[in-house]
């Protein structure tokens, strides 16, 4: 996790009476994760605060319970550990769980096309095969993540064998109460599936995760994502309109051109269409490469 440049607004507070916040180490749209030391038992741990401005918002209240319930059903399983909920004194809710060394997929697929080598298969199949996993388990327990994409994706020491899914902020359960709206579009564009833009988040459903995953396997082979335009009316036209998605045999050249065809249902607009789970997508892409 990088440090961002921003003040460390919550570095010295004790929350919860145990937890000695440090250093400010990510801050997104909807949070701030700190470093912090648990003085009862002397273990780093991460705790993630709400935003200010999100602090007494039911919403995103709700959304941090949401992420926190997700995480602990699939504890050990490919995600972080979570170690409790709690209020700072301030009434700001806050996610206390496991401090991660390392970068995000994110950071990884940048380095590396800055470098001029981009993963190779054998390191793709290492580094999705416990993904696959766990977002498996994850629809087992009716979670749909609604929110893939290679920053939610963390790389825990560099060790592409123990990948960790975050942020189940957005994920779609079925034992808590909706808070998106009908029409609202839930994740990040270059990630949403066709139904999602067409329909709104409460169309998610596992094959939307199908789709999103298939995002990020092909950025991490390819670097870049299939489909990206500047606007998000040009998004929607362009991902629910059929042949924008680009050749990934001609971006692979060492992919056999089977490959596409893999990518053709990985992406279909209609879900029905689609790899119906993400074994199941990931499966054919082991056949059409032959790993």
């Amino acid at each position: 996790m990088e440090p961002d440049r921003a003040e460390d607004s919550r570095t010295g507070e004790m929350v919860g009476e145990r937890y000695q916040v440090g250093t400010l180490i990510g801050r997104g749209g909807h949070g701030d994760v700190y470093r912090a030391i648990d003085v009862m038992e002397g273990r780093r741990v991460a705790i993630k605060f709400l935003a200010a401005h999100l602090a007494k918002d039911s919403d995103y209240r709700l959304r941090l319970v949401r992420e926190a319930r997700a995480m602990s059903a699939l504890e050990g399983r490919g995600t972080l550990e979570v170690m409790r909920l709690i209020s700072a004194d301030d009434g700001s809710l806050c996610l206390v769980m496991e401090l991660l060394e390392g970068m995000d997929l994110a950071q990884a697929i940048q380095e590396r096309r800055a470098a001029g080598k981009p993963f190779s298969l054998d390191e793709v199949m290492t580094l999705f095969m416990p993904v696959v996993g766990t977002l498996d388990r994850a629809h087992a327990r009716d979670i749909i993540h609604r929110d893939l994409k290679p920053s939610n994706i963390y790389i825990v020491g560099g060790n592409l064998a123990d990948p960790r899914i975050m942020d189940f902020g957005l994920a779609k359960t079925g034992d808590l109460q909706a808070i998106t709206a009908d029409r609202m579009l839930a994740g990040s564009p270059s990630y949403v599936a066709p139904e999602i833009w067409k329909e709104g988040a409460r169309a998610a459903d596992a094959r939307s995760d199908v789709y999103s995953l298939a995002v990020v396997m092909y950025q991490t082979l390819t670097g870049d994502v299939p489909v990206y335009r500047e606007s998000l009316v040009e998004m929607l036209l362009a991902v629910t309109t059929p042949g924008n998605i680009p050749s990934l045999h001609k971006a692979r050249p060492e992919l056999p051109e089977a490959v596409d065809d893999w990518a053709e249902q990985a992406f279909a607009i209609d879900p029905a269409n689609r790899f119906q789970t993400v074994v199941g997508m990931w499966r054919a892409f082991r056949a059409v490469t032959r790993r």
